[in-house]
Protein backbone atom coordinates (compact mmCIF):
# COMPACT_ATOMS: atom_id res chain seq x y z
CA UNK A 1 0.00 0.00 0.00
CA UNK A 2 2.78 2.54 0.98
CA UNK A 3 4.45 2.37 -2.45
CA UNK A 4 1.52 2.64 -4.35
CA UNK A 5 0.93 5.98 -2.23
CA UNK A 6 4.46 6.81 -3.40
CA UNK A 7 3.54 6.21 -7.12
CA UNK A 8 0.60 8.46 -7.06
CA UNK A 9 1.74 10.97 -5.29
CA UNK A 10 4.90 10.92 -7.31
CA UNK A 11 3.10 10.85 -10.63
CA UNK A 12 0.70 13.74 -9.63
CA UNK A 13 3.58 15.68 -8.68
CA UNK A 14 4.92 14.99 -12.26
CA UNK A 15 1.38 16.08 -13.98
CA UNK A 16 1.63 19.68 -12.41
CA UNK A 17 5.32 20.21 -13.17
CA UNK A 18 4.98 19.61 -16.89
CA UNK A 19 1.73 21.75 -16.48
CA UNK A 20 3.65 24.67 -15.10
CA UNK A 21 6.42 24.29 -17.57
CA UNK A 22 4.30 24.57 -20.47
CA UNK A 23 2.03 27.37 -19.04
CA UNK A 24 6.02 29.18 -18.23
CA UNK A 25 6.69 28.39 -22.14
CA UNK A 26 3.47 29.91 -23.71
CA UNK A 27 4.38 33.04 -21.55
CA UNK A 28 8.12 33.04 -22.75
CA UNK A 29 7.92 32.02 -26.25
CA UNK A 30 4.51 34.74 -26.38
CA UNK A 31 7.37 37.38 -25.16
CA UNK A 32 9.63 36.19 -27.55
CA UNK A 33 7.37 36.15 -30.70
CA UNK A 34 5.95 40.00 -30.07
CA UNK A 35 9.69 41.02 -29.31
CA UNK A 36 11.03 39.07 -32.84
CA UNK A 37 8.10 41.03 -34.46
CA UNK A 38 8.74 44.12 -32.76
CA UNK A 39 12.42 43.91 -34.37
CA UNK A 40 11.46 43.79 -37.59
CA UNK A 41 9.64 47.15 -37.59
CA UNK A 42 12.17 48.45 -35.63
CA UNK A 43 14.36 47.16 -38.90
CA UNK A 44 12.58 48.52 -41.15
CA UNK A 45 12.55 52.20 -39.56
CA UNK A 46 16.70 51.34 -39.63
CA UNK A 47 16.33 51.00 -43.14
CA UNK A 48 14.55 53.84 -43.94
CA UNK A 49 17.07 55.92 -41.78
CA UNK A 50 19.39 54.88 -44.28
CA UNK A 51 17.51 55.45 -47.41
CA UNK A 52 16.97 59.16 -46.16
CA UNK A 53 20.66 60.23 -45.80
CA UNK A 54 21.30 58.52 -48.82
CA UNK A 55 18.79 60.75 -50.91
CA UNK A 56 19.95 63.74 -48.41
CA UNK A 57 23.37 63.49 -49.11
CA UNK A 58 22.89 63.00 -52.89
CA UNK A 59 20.63 65.77 -52.93
CA UNK A 60 23.41 68.30 -51.75
CA UNK A 61 25.52 67.20 -54.52
CA UNK A 62 22.79 68.41 -57.07
CA UNK A 63 21.13 71.13 -55.10
CA UNK A 64 22.87 74.22 -53.08
CA UNK A 65 22.39 75.30 -49.90
CA UNK A 66 21.67 78.66 -50.13
CA UNK A 67 22.14 79.45 -46.64
CA UNK A 68 22.87 82.90 -46.41
CA UNK A 69 24.45 82.32 -42.72
CA UNK A 70 26.53 79.66 -43.65
CA UNK A 71 28.50 82.85 -46.21
CA UNK A 72 29.62 79.43 -48.94
CA UNK A 73 28.81 82.01 -51.92
CA UNK A 74 32.05 84.19 -50.85
CA UNK A 75 34.29 81.26 -49.78
CA UNK A 76 35.74 80.28 -53.68
CA UNK A 77 36.80 76.86 -52.65
CA UNK A 78 32.94 76.06 -51.93
CA UNK A 79 30.58 74.85 -54.64
CA UNK A 80 28.64 77.68 -54.34
CA UNK A 81 32.24 80.24 -54.33
CA UNK A 82 32.82 78.79 -57.26
CA UNK A 83 29.71 78.55 -58.94
CA UNK A 84 29.17 82.52 -58.11
CA UNK A 85 32.44 83.03 -60.37
CA UNK A 86 31.34 80.20 -62.95
CA UNK A 87 28.26 79.30 -63.17
CA UNK A 88 26.02 81.62 -61.36
CA UNK A 89 22.90 80.12 -62.91
CA UNK A 90 23.67 77.07 -60.44
CA UNK A 91 23.10 78.94 -57.85
CA UNK A 92 19.37 79.55 -58.87
CA UNK A 93 18.72 75.67 -57.51
CA UNK A 94 19.11 75.83 -54.12
CA UNK A 95 16.98 73.48 -51.23
CA UNK A 96 17.66 74.68 -47.63
CA UNK A 97 17.91 71.55 -45.42
CA UNK A 98 14.14 72.19 -43.89
CA UNK A 99 12.99 71.38 -47.13
CA UNK A 100 15.16 68.12 -47.69
CA UNK A 101 13.65 67.04 -44.46
CA UNK A 102 10.07 67.37 -45.60
CA UNK A 103 10.99 65.55 -49.08
CA UNK A 104 12.30 63.24 -46.86
CA UNK A 105 9.26 62.90 -44.77
CA UNK A 106 7.20 62.71 -47.54
CA UNK A 107 8.70 60.09 -50.02
CA UNK A 108 10.61 57.66 -47.37
CA UNK A 109 8.75 58.18 -44.18
CA UNK A 110 5.55 57.02 -45.82
CA UNK A 111 3.23 54.31 -47.18
CA UNK A 112 4.63 52.61 -50.05
CA UNK A 113 1.89 53.81 -52.46
CA UNK A 114 2.15 57.70 -51.20
CA UNK A 115 2.23 59.65 -54.42
CA UNK A 116 5.35 62.00 -54.93
CA UNK A 117 4.50 65.55 -55.55
CA UNK A 118 7.19 68.95 -56.26
CA UNK A 119 5.21 70.17 -53.88
CA UNK A 120 6.54 67.78 -51.22
CA UNK A 121 9.36 70.23 -49.81
CA UNK A 122 7.02 72.54 -48.94
CA UNK A 123 5.39 70.39 -46.66
CA UNK A 124 5.51 70.79 -42.67
CA UNK A 125 3.65 67.68 -41.80
CA UNK A 126 4.56 64.04 -41.47
CA UNK A 127 3.13 62.18 -44.44
CA UNK A 128 -0.53 61.10 -44.30
CA UNK A 129 0.19 57.59 -44.30
CA UNK A 130 3.21 56.01 -42.63
CA UNK A 131 4.85 52.77 -43.73
CA UNK A 132 2.51 49.73 -42.81
CA UNK A 133 5.00 48.29 -40.47
CA UNK A 134 5.39 51.58 -38.14
CA UNK A 135 3.05 50.70 -35.34
CA UNK A 136 3.21 49.20 -32.33
CA UNK A 137 0.77 46.61 -30.94
CA UNK A 138 -1.42 49.37 -29.82
CA UNK A 139 -1.80 50.60 -33.44
CA UNK A 140 -0.04 53.16 -32.34
CA UNK A 141 2.02 55.29 -35.11
CA UNK A 142 5.82 54.64 -33.82
CA UNK A 143 6.81 58.09 -35.30
CA UNK A 144 4.57 60.57 -33.90
CA UNK A 145 5.89 64.22 -34.59
CA UNK A 146 7.48 66.05 -37.31
CA UNK A 147 10.00 67.27 -34.25
CA UNK A 148 11.33 63.64 -33.85
CA UNK A 149 12.87 63.89 -37.24
CA UNK A 150 15.79 65.61 -37.43
CA UNK A 151 18.45 66.14 -41.29
CA UNK A 152 21.32 68.14 -41.52
CA UNK A 153 23.72 68.73 -44.39
CA UNK A 154 27.50 70.12 -44.15
CA UNK A 155 30.14 70.61 -46.91
CA UNK A 156 33.96 69.92 -46.52
CA UNK A 157 37.11 69.69 -48.38
CA UNK A 158 37.79 66.04 -49.62
CA UNK A 159 40.98 64.14 -48.39
CA UNK A 160 42.98 65.55 -51.64
CA UNK A 161 41.56 68.89 -51.99
CA UNK A 162 42.80 69.64 -47.87
CA UNK A 163 46.30 69.33 -49.20
CA UNK A 164 46.26 72.75 -51.02
CA UNK A 165 49.65 72.81 -52.00
CA UNK A 166 48.48 70.12 -54.62
CA UNK A 167 44.78 70.83 -55.30
CA UNK A 168 45.15 74.42 -55.19
CA UNK A 169 48.66 74.70 -56.75
CA UNK A 170 49.65 77.86 -58.96
CA UNK A 171 53.36 77.23 -60.92
CA UNK A 172 54.96 80.08 -62.18
CA UNK A 173 56.29 81.21 -66.16
CA UNK A 174 58.62 82.96 -67.54
CA UNK A 175 56.89 85.34 -69.92
CA UNK A 176 58.88 87.59 -72.54
CA UNK A 177 58.32 90.63 -70.03
CA UNK A 178 60.20 89.33 -67.41
CA UNK A 179 57.28 89.18 -65.09
CA UNK A 180 56.54 85.38 -64.02
CA UNK A 181 52.72 84.70 -64.93
CA UNK A 182 50.66 82.30 -62.06
CA UNK A 183 49.02 79.74 -63.98
CA UNK A 184 46.32 77.67 -61.84
CA UNK A 185 43.11 76.14 -62.92
CA UNK A 186 40.29 77.38 -60.52
CA UNK A 187 38.33 74.24 -59.53
CA UNK A 188 35.80 73.85 -56.13
CA UNK A 189 37.76 72.13 -53.10
CA UNK A 190 34.71 71.60 -50.66
CA UNK A 191 32.70 69.16 -52.71
CA UNK A 192 32.54 66.54 -49.75
CA UNK A 193 28.86 66.16 -49.27
CA UNK A 194 27.29 64.99 -46.11
CA UNK A 195 23.52 63.86 -45.22
CA UNK A 196 22.98 63.16 -41.78
CA UNK A 197 18.72 61.89 -40.75
CA UNK A 198 17.61 61.04 -37.20
CA UNK A 199 14.47 59.49 -36.39
CA UNK A 200 13.18 58.93 -32.77
CA UNK A 201 10.35 56.51 -32.43
CA UNK A 202 7.97 55.06 -29.25
CA UNK A 203 9.39 58.11 -27.20
CA UNK A 204 5.87 56.99 -25.09
CA UNK A 205 4.52 53.82 -26.71
CA UNK A 206 2.93 52.55 -22.96
CA UNK A 207 2.49 48.88 -25.17
CA UNK A 208 6.59 49.10 -25.59
CA UNK A 209 7.00 49.75 -22.10
CA UNK A 210 5.04 47.14 -20.87
CA UNK A 211 6.69 45.07 -22.94
CA UNK A 212 10.04 45.38 -21.91
CA UNK A 213 9.22 47.00 -18.30
CA UNK A 214 12.36 47.99 -15.81
CA UNK A 215 14.04 44.47 -15.06
CA UNK A 216 17.04 44.96 -12.08
CA UNK A 217 19.81 46.98 -13.77
CA UNK A 218 18.06 46.94 -17.44
CA UNK A 219 15.77 50.37 -17.71
CA UNK A 220 12.24 50.53 -18.41
CA UNK A 221 11.92 51.13 -22.74
CA UNK A 222 12.13 55.10 -23.82
CA UNK A 223 12.14 54.82 -27.16
CA UNK A 224 14.76 54.29 -29.98
CA UNK A 225 16.63 56.75 -32.34
CA UNK A 226 18.15 55.98 -35.60
CA UNK A 227 20.94 58.07 -37.10
CA UNK A 228 22.63 57.59 -40.05
CA UNK A 229 25.06 59.90 -42.41
CA UNK A 230 26.41 59.41 -45.89
CA UNK A 231 28.96 60.95 -47.88
CA UNK A 232 29.45 61.89 -51.56
CA UNK A 233 31.98 63.42 -53.42
CA UNK A 234 30.37 65.24 -55.96
CA UNK A 235 31.13 67.98 -57.94
CA UNK A 236 28.31 68.42 -60.82
CA UNK A 237 28.24 72.15 -61.05
CA UNK A 238 30.13 73.27 -64.92
CA UNK A 239 31.07 76.90 -66.02
CA UNK A 240 27.84 78.18 -67.12
CA UNK A 241 28.50 79.00 -70.73
CA UNK A 242 31.59 79.80 -73.38
CA UNK A 243 31.74 82.69 -71.71
CA UNK A 244 32.23 81.29 -68.24
CA UNK A 245 34.04 78.06 -69.74
CA UNK A 246 36.88 80.43 -71.39
CA UNK A 247 37.39 82.75 -68.53
CA UNK A 248 38.18 79.15 -66.14
CA UNK A 249 40.69 77.34 -68.03
CA UNK A 250 42.29 80.55 -69.52
CA UNK A 251 43.54 81.32 -66.18
CA UNK A 252 45.39 78.01 -66.93
CA UNK A 253 46.86 78.80 -70.09
CA UNK A 254 49.71 81.75 -69.65
CA UNK A 255 50.22 82.29 -72.95
CA UNK A 256 46.14 83.95 -73.15
CA UNK A 257 47.41 86.57 -70.84
CA UNK A 258 51.46 87.30 -71.51
CA UNK A 259 53.69 86.96 -73.90
CA UNK A 260 55.67 84.30 -73.19
CA UNK A 261 57.72 84.27 -76.94
CA UNK A 262 59.08 87.47 -78.47
CA UNK A 263 57.83 88.19 -81.69
CA UNK A 264 61.15 88.79 -82.85
CA UNK A 265 62.48 85.35 -82.12
CA UNK A 266 60.67 84.01 -85.01
CA UNK A 267 59.37 87.18 -87.06
CA UNK A 268 62.63 86.87 -89.29
CA UNK A 269 61.40 83.67 -90.52
CA UNK A 270 58.12 85.11 -92.37
CA UNK A 271 59.74 84.65 -95.74
CA UNK A 272 60.67 81.16 -95.55
CA UNK A 273 57.12 80.85 -94.03
CA UNK A 274 54.36 83.73 -94.74
CA UNK A 275 52.08 81.85 -92.55
CA UNK A 276 53.95 81.80 -89.19
CA UNK A 277 52.81 85.76 -88.58
CA UNK A 278 49.25 84.27 -87.68
CA UNK A 279 50.92 82.12 -85.24
CA UNK A 280 48.47 82.72 -81.41
CA UNK A 281 50.02 80.96 -79.06
CA UNK A 282 47.99 79.94 -76.34
CA UNK A 283 45.22 80.56 -77.95
CA UNK A 284 41.79 80.62 -76.23
CA UNK A 285 38.84 80.98 -78.56
CA UNK A 286 35.65 79.26 -78.55
CA UNK A 287 35.01 76.18 -81.16
CA UNK A 288 33.34 76.99 -84.43
CA UNK A 289 32.01 74.43 -86.83
CA UNK A 290 32.60 75.57 -90.06
CA UNK A 291 29.27 76.35 -92.45
CA UNK A 292 30.16 73.73 -94.62
CA UNK A 293 29.67 70.92 -91.94
CA UNK A 294 26.42 72.02 -90.75
CA UNK A 295 23.16 70.62 -92.39
CA UNK A 296 20.68 72.88 -94.23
Amino acid sequence: MRQGQTYVKASAQSGQAMAEFLVSMVMVMSVLLLAIVMLGKFNDVRNRTLMSSRYVAWERTVWTDSDGKKNLAADPGTTEGWSSTYGSAALSVAKADAELKAEVMQRVMAGDAAPISSLDRQQTQLASSQPAMWKDYGGHPLLASVNDVAVGTSETADPASAQSGVALAQWSVPTAAGTPYSAHLSLPTSTLQSGSVSISIAQSSDVLKRLWPKDDQLPAFSGLTFSDTNVLMSNAWVPDGATSNEQLFSEAVPAAHATLVPSGGYSGLQKYAPEISTLEFGRIRRDVVPPDRLNP
